[in-house]
């Protein structure tokens, strides 16, 4: 933890598209992830959320997650930004989370 008394999330996060040809190449996701990530921001800014594609196919997608937490937040605020993330993500592109995992806090 930092001396500022906050740490980052870091998580991966692995989807699966809904229509296989909605998303031609890694660029167009991509931009399609950033507005999500903008979208993020605007509703909790504290949290300074950053989203980026590491991996791109049209049926299957990975991608790292980092945010920003506080000593104060409790388990609850952890999950509830969590599923925010999950339902942002799932509904902006039109994807199935098939897998979202916490790899660290650092």
């Amino acid at each position: 933890m930092s001396s500022a008394g906050y740490f980052f999330y870091l998580c991966s996060i692995t989807v699966k598209p809904n229509d296989e040809e909605q998303y031609e190449d890694f660029s167009e996701f991509d931009m399609h992830l950033h507005l999500v990530q903008e979208e993020l921001e605007k509703k909790e800014p504290s949290r300074e959320p950053f989203l980026e594609t590491i991996f791109f196919l049209p049926d299957w997608v990975e991608m790292n997650f980092k945010f920003k937490s506080s000593y104060k937040d409790g388990d609850e605020d952890i999950y509830m930004y969590i599923d925010l993330v999950k339902e942002e993500i799932e509904s902006e592109l039109n994807v199935t989370i098939v897998d979202f995992g916490i790899e660290g806090i650092v």
